[in-house]
Order: structure tokens, then sequence, then C-alpha cells
């Protein structure tokens, strides 16, 4: 009963906040961000136009450099029964990385041949290195074959 009542009050005051909106649109020569000043300290004062573009860049870059992202992606491809393929890139936005590649690589290889109740694995091919776009980028990809048996 007191969830209506509540939610019939929500209601009836965003009803009411609404229907005291001005409905009136800004003309072509005006801008919809208000022309004031905010003071952000008392020795700073900026505009919301300022605030709403730094937003915007951080928002922008945050994008572009996710800080939670991985740094490598991984394309795996079934061959046959017990035989993948692993492709690797790093992150073109993050520096540093040599050596990670095997690492990447091995770990995925541990946690598929775990997954599929194998007793380990053996690295048929892998090769690393550079590839070289408008950024470059690491890269890595290999084969592995899954190991039957006792470990």
């Amino acid at each position: 009963m007191t969830a209506r009542l509540s939610a019939a009050l929500i209601a009836a005051t965003l009803a009411a906040a609404c229907s005291s909106l001005d409905r009136t649109l800004p003309s072509a020569s005006s801008s919809v961000i208000p022309d004031t000043k905010l003071r952000l300290t008392p020795g700073y004062t900026t505009t919301p136009e300022k605030l709403i573009y730094f937003a915007g860049a951080a928002y922008l870059a945050y994008i572009v450099l996710d800080p939670m992202a991985p740094n490598w992606t991984i394309e795996e491809a079934q061959l046959s029964e017990d035989t993948y393929y692993l492709g690797m890139k790093k992150m073109r936005t993050r520096p540093g990385g040599e050596g990670e590649a095997r690492m990447v690589f091995r770990r995925r290889a541990e946690q598929l041949a775990r997954a599929g109740g194998y007793a380990g694995y053996d690295i048929v091919s892998y090769s690393e290195g550079i590839q070289s776009e408008l950024v470059a980028q690491r890269v890595g990809e290999g084969v592995i074959q899954l190991r039957h048996g006792t470990r």
C-alpha cells in the first residue's frame, strides 16, 4: 500500500514540475546553453559552454584510453578437436608490452587445456612482432595442440 502511495506521490510531483516548464524554443540566433559565468573557485570563473566542451573531451579520451579495457584481444579458432589457432593484438594506445604476448598466449593455452580436461598443451608454432600501420601495434599468433594423458 505504501509503495502505491509513494509512486502516486512521485508521479504527481513530476506532473506538476512538467507543467511549470517554459516551453518556448530559443531563436535561431540564440544558444541553448545559457550565457552566464560560473564561479568554480574564488579566483576562477568559466562558462557552461566550456564545461560542456571539456566534459565531452574527457569522455572521448576515456573511450579511447579506457583504463578498464584489457591490454590484449585474442582471436581464437578451433582447427581440429584438439588444435587451436590464437591470434593476439595489443591495444594501440598502451605503450610497452615487450614479452607480454608470450605470457598472454601461454595463459590462454592453459585455460583451453584446463577447460577441456586435457593434461596440457604443446606449442606447434608461435611468432610475435609489430604490425606497422598508422600507429604501430604489437601482435602475436600461434597454434597449440592440446595433450591427452597425465601431467
